[in-house]
């Protein structure tokens, strides 16, 4: 079974977040706003369904106007408490922030909770897993910029990629009591240019555990036309070096959720040829042997258009998950994976 509803259109929609709140609701977080991104004008709103995603209320801004562009990268439940991490900057990703965030009734009211651990600017906080053993492992992409090559930018009226570092940072936040403590393990490092890059890198990290304990992490590295893989054999404390994959990517974020039964599903767009316009067809492969191979592949959607950035969960033997679509629409999906 497959359903899908338009949640919500805008100028902008960006990366929409699904989760399920403690109180049982759906939930996505997603920027928009402005008529492109990254802009001064991008905001970052708040839904609800209270009819498993059949209708959506109307967006409400969780980060208070101060003139700041804001961008959502990852929203984590966590003991009752939802957490949505926060990208503040100028409009072209310079004085970059990140702020936690958090809601104690179900994403309708938001305080800022400061910093992320270890991660206070010119990172993306992704999607957080638990490990069978309990830890908690949340990857990001860190961007080594310094306060002068920020300054020098914005001086020049220049955009974050026009940075001169050499390489982005693929790492994770782990915490061994439930979210009290993280420490930070750097993990695997991407080039910006050369053999595994192309003027700037979005990893956009995804990790899922295997059957054996360790991690596998999947990445986005621009221009390749593939995904690539990195594993940790320690709980994610340390990573492989980064080595290509035969999965078929066109520059597009992934999506690793495991499913109750051991197997690991990815949503993705599995096209060789990259940029914007070929983000299609929208898939769901599922692999039943640690990301080895993927004997089912699902046909979600092929329809003509761009789909994007596709983030949610697994319950009861459906994926739920939001995408945009065209950097227009919001979509809810639910696609069945028995």
């Amino acid at each position: 079974m497959n359903r899908i509803r338009l949640l919500h259109r805008d100028t902008l929609s960006c990366e929409p977040i699904l989760r399920r709140t403690p109180g049982g609701e759906l939930l996505c977080v997603a920027q928009c706003g402005d008529v492109r991104e990254p802009a001064p004008g991008n905001r970052v709103y708040v839904f609800h369904s209270q009819d498993e995603g059949e209708s959506w209320t109307r967006p409400v801004s969780i980060y208070p106007e101060d003139g700041q562009a804001v961008y959502a990268t990852e929203v984590m439940v966590l003991d009752n408490v939802i957490h949505a991490f926060l990208t503040l900057h100028n409009g072209s990703f310079l004085n970059w922030k990140c702020v936690d965030m958090i809601s104690r009734d179900d994403g309708y009211n938001w305080e800022n909770a400061g910093e992320p651990p270890h991660l206070s600017s010119f990172a993306f906080v992704r999607g957080m897993i638990r490990r069978s053993d309990g830890g908690i492992v949340i990857p990001y992409q860190y961007y080594p910029i310094s306060p002068q090559d920020n300054d020098r930018l914005i001086a020049e009226k220049k955009k974050v990629w026009n940075s001169n570092i050499d390489h982005v940072e693929s790492g994770v936040l782990i915490s061994e009591d439930d979210g009290s403590h993280y420490e930070r393990f750097s993990g695997v490092r991407i080039a910006i240019k050369g053999d595994t890059g192309r003027n700037w890198a979005w990893t956009e990290p995804t990790i899922a555990e295997l059957s054996d304990g360790r991690l596998a992490m999947l990445l986005r590295v621009c221009g390749t036309g593939c995904l690539w893989r990195s594993e940790s054999a320690n709980g994610g404390k340390t990573w492989s070096e980064a080595v290509r994959t035969d999965i078929p990517n066109p520059s597009n974020k992934p999506k690793l959720i495991s499913l109750d039964d051991g197997r690991i599903a990815l949503i993705h767009t599995p096209n060789p040829k990259t940029g914007f316009k070929n983000r299609n067809p929208l898939n769901v492969w599922i692999s039943d042997d640690d990301l080895k191979t993927f004997r089912v592949k699902l046909d979600v959607t092929d329809f003509p258009g761009c789909y994007c950035y596709p983030d949610g969960i697994y319950e009861n033997g459906s994926l739920l998950f939001t995408i945009e679509y065209n950097r227009h629409d919001i979509l809810f999906i639910e696609q069945e994976v028995r």
